[in-house]
């Protein structure tokens, strides 16, 4: 699931992105993309200040304020409901396992088992059948959508083991 590059809230199914300024990157909430917008609209470019939560060490256009121990803290929308922040510790982020996850080595054997069964289907089953050309299409669809579903799992592998250093808003 996707978060907001404004005030890091957990988005659902409405992202909102500017589509015809490639200079604004991220999606956004509706509040942080009128923001936003009337901010460029305004200025010709984004004038607001990307500010680092105290919390998770991430930046952010908007943050809340949070009072601990007569100390004023900057957070996310996330990490603004932590019990304590303690601005100078590591951010608080799982650590990075060892290995690839069972679950996710299951999936990408299953979009290379795909993979092969639709190249197989489509070589040997579709010449044999009368009308071939639907089964050509069908083979071709399971060999992309195992092509598709492989890849995925590559690329989120990469992301799960810290190979990659990959923002927020590219994790779709």
């Amino acid at each position: 699931m996707a978060s907001c590059t404004g005030c890091n809230t957990s988005l659902g199914w409405k992202k909102y992105n500017f589509q015809k300024q490639w200079r604004i990157q991220g999606y956004f909430c509706k509040s942080c993309m009128k923001e936003i917008g009337q901010d460029f609209d305004d200025n010709g470019k984004v004038t607001l200040p990307k500010r680092a939560c105290d919390s998770c060490k991430q930046e952010f256009y908007f943050l809340t304020t949070k009072w601990q121990n007569k100390q004023r803290h900057r957070c996310c929308d996330v990490c603004k409901d932590l019990t304590t922040i303690d601005p100078n510790s590591d951010p608080v982020l799982p650590p990075i396992p060892s290995r690839v996850p069972i679950m996710m080595a299951l999936f990408a054997g299953f979009g290379i088992l795909l993979m092969i069964a639709g190249l197989a289907y489509v070589m040997v089953v579709a010449p044999q059948q009368d009308s071939s050309i639907l089964h050509v299409i069908i083979g071709s669809c399971m060999t992309g959508a195992g092509f598709m579903l492989a890849r995925k799992m590559v690329k989120v592998r990469n992301i799960v083991l810290g190979k990659t250093d990959v923002p927020l808003d590219s994790l779709r």
